[in-house]
């Protein structure tokens, strides 16, 4: 009998104590965690859009198959990014006046901006401007120099 009770006694301090370590463990304070820390990842930067170039014949704003082809292209990069605002730039070679060129320069913004138009980019992104003869693409006169400073030229606003 009294090794019953000695076994009895032996269970029941052991048990007391498994429960009153466990209890211990619960009522305690919790293991700081340190969480990872969260980085933010930068997003990829965009590439600025390559925009071809629109030429004119002499004194006309008249858009050619060619410089039509260049604008649709250019129309289908910015139906791909449509927060692109665009500037549209008008040229002139450096025959003529002045003030003849800086308004054929705005006709040959206006034209460009226009057939972008009816390719679907909003006006709202369009910036026309007219740059007349002062600046030049290339330097000379002769005809294969005036050829490539009849354009409009696209590009980007910041």
């Amino acid at each position: 009998m009294k090794k019953i009770e000695s076994t009895r006694m032996f269970v029941t301090l052991a048990l007391t104590g498994l429960i009153s370590f466990g209890m211990a463990g619960c009522g305690g304070p919790k293991a700081a965690v340190k969480p990872e820390p969260v980085v933010k990842a930068e997003p990829a930067p965009v590439p600025p859009i390559e925009f071809g170039k629109s030429y004119f014949q002499y004194n006309t704003a008249s858009l050619s198959t060619a410089a039509k082809d260049a604008l649709k292209k250019d129309a289908d990069l910015l139906l791909a990014r449509p927060e692109v605002k665009i500037s549209v730039d008008g040229h002139c070679d450096e025959r003529g006046t002045d003030e003849y060129n800086m308004e054929l320069g705005w006709k040959r913004a206006y034209a460009a901006r226009d057939y972008l138009k009816k390719m679907g980019i909003d006006e709202s992104r369009l910036f026309p401007a007219s740059y007349g003869r002062s600046r030049p693409a290339v330097i000379g006169n002769d005809e294969a120099i005036w050829n490539k400073n009849r354009r409009v030229e696209l590009s980007e606003r910041k």
